[in-house]
């Protein structure tokens, strides 16, 4: 038997929308869902993960001079109990934030994670109450986003992702964390922020010591159009939010700025206090589903039925599921201590739909690049990856390889093949954009194979 309902008549979906729209944010009906969503999975991921905390100054493997965490709301003392393929799985919803330049990426940030104003932060977080937040630097290094170790092989300073293990992180430019990654100092960032996305976990092997640590901080982060560079890899642990920008938006932008200016006193209080009430459920819920978590998680036909679409991609497809166990969590009414069961309403299905739509927009971007530059022509194979290594991924041939296997292969209108030809030394592999290769006479002879 489950434990007793905790019933609410607070939607937090609809009180967001309504204290958006009466601040006069445009165009974010379909983006706010996701910023939930994303605080429902991170809730389900600490609920899930944090028993093993290696911040808990009662550890036993705690030693004088360690880094603590003094008054975690997330510590607990629960066993896991979502262990897909006996595995602990993240369920972490990083969001990236694509818009041109003042499209308002920034403010949707900074309404969740503003300090004071943001509807997650909390004053009291160092105290066991809410989250931390905290909005990333400009400019930033790879030692102090994960760390570094002094000459006495402890970890040096307090690194961010390390400080804010279990809270927000957001970024008005992710462009910051990526121009380091090209900087001698920070040359591993990529690879850290891989791992410390994915799975949490830090791991450093450095002349004088390790850096060694688990953290469970979510990221949102906006950038530009033309600053957008997730590289292979980094795709798979970012949900995309695609903000588009149109002459009839800047105008509604322009009116929205003259009507927030012109807001009546009385209707500020009234916005401070929704502001307070929504602060207020997120904490509750925080509360009461540590207090209460569920016994494990099951997925309805339907949902299962929604990922299985040709358009969702399979490394796609736990990003989806991670985003209907965030609506879940962020239900008015929580039922701890039984199964999480997993339905698809119609307003999780618009969600997913809306999201998934905003996903295809940005990520078939570059495969329309190459796709469009390359129609109906036979290329090398080696020819292809350096030109998708300079489209595509910065230069980068590795990731340029991953690309190509991820994006190009499976596509009804790619194929490789090895040319007959007669000559000697290695053959190689053709890639043909435009049509897959025939087995046939008349087909080798009108590419002149």
């Amino acid at each position: 038997m489950g434990a007793k309902s905790l019933e609410s008549n607070f939607n937090v979906f609809e009180k967001t929308q309504e204290f958006a729209d009466r601040n006069f944010f445009i165009d974010v009906a379909d983006k706010i869902p996701i910023f939930l969503c994303s605080i429902g999975g991170h809730l389900f991921n600490t609920m899930n993960k944090c028993s093993r905390c290696d911040f808990d100054p009662d550890s036993p493997l705690y030693t004088t001079g360690d880094f603590v965490i003094e008054h975690c709301p997330l510590r607990h003392n629960n066993m896991p109990f979502y262990t897909p393929m006996s595995q602990l799985p993240d369920t972490r919803i990083h969001l990236m934030l694509r818009g041109a330049k003042g499209s308002g990426k920034s403010i949707l940030i900074l309404m969740f994670l503003a300090e004071n104003t943001g509807l997650v932060h909390s004053n009291n977080a160092d105290m066991g109450q809410g989250y931390s937040t905290m909005m990333g630097a400009n400019s930033i290094t790879e030692a102090g986003m994960f760390g570094s170790v002094d000459e006495d092989g402890n970890i040096a300073g307090r690194p961010i992702a390390r400080e804010l293990c279990g809270g927000f992180l957001g970024f008005e430019e992710f462009s910051s964390m990526s121009d380091a990654s090209k900087k001698d100092h920070s040359l591993d960032m990529k690879n850290q922020l891989l791992t410390s996305l994915d799975n949490g976990r830090v791991n450093k092997a450095m002349r004088n010591g390790w850096v060694n640590y688990t953290t469970r901080y979510t990221i949102w982060a906006g950038t530009q159009p033309a600053r957008f560079e997730l590289e292979s890899g980094l795709d798979r642990r970012f949900f995309i939010i695609d903000i588009e920008m149109t002459p009839e938006k800047e105008q509604a932008y322009k009116k929205a700025q003259h009507a927030q200016a012109n807001m009546q006193i009385e209707e500020r209080a009234s916005l401070a206090n929704l502001n307070i009430e929504i602060k207020e459920w997120i904490r509750r819920r925080q509360q009461e589903a540590t207090a209460n978590p569920p016994t494990g998680v099951l997925f309805d036909d339907d949902v299962a039925e929604w990922i299985d679409r040709p358009d969702v991609r399979s490394f796609e497809a736990d990003l989806f599921r991670r985003l209907c166990i965030g609506y879940h969590m962020m239900q008015p009414t929580y039922v701890g201590g039984q199964p999480l069961i997993i339905t698809l309403d119609d307003t999780l299905r618009g969600i997913l739909n809306q999201s998934l739509e905003m996903r295809r927009r940005v990520m078939d971007a570059d495969l329309e690049l190459i796709k469009s530059t390359f129609w109906m022509k036979d290329i090398s194979k080696s020819i292809l990856l350096k030109e998708v290594s300079k489209m595509i991924t910065a230069g980068d041939y590795q990731s340029a390889k991953r690309w190509v296997v991820e994006n190009l292969e499976g596509q009804s209108w790619y194929g490789e093949y090895a040319p007959n030809v007669k000559r000697r030394g290695r053959k190689g592999i053709t890639c043909r954009i435009g049509t897959q290769r025939l087995e046939s006479d008349e087909e080798e002879q009108k590419w002149g194979i």
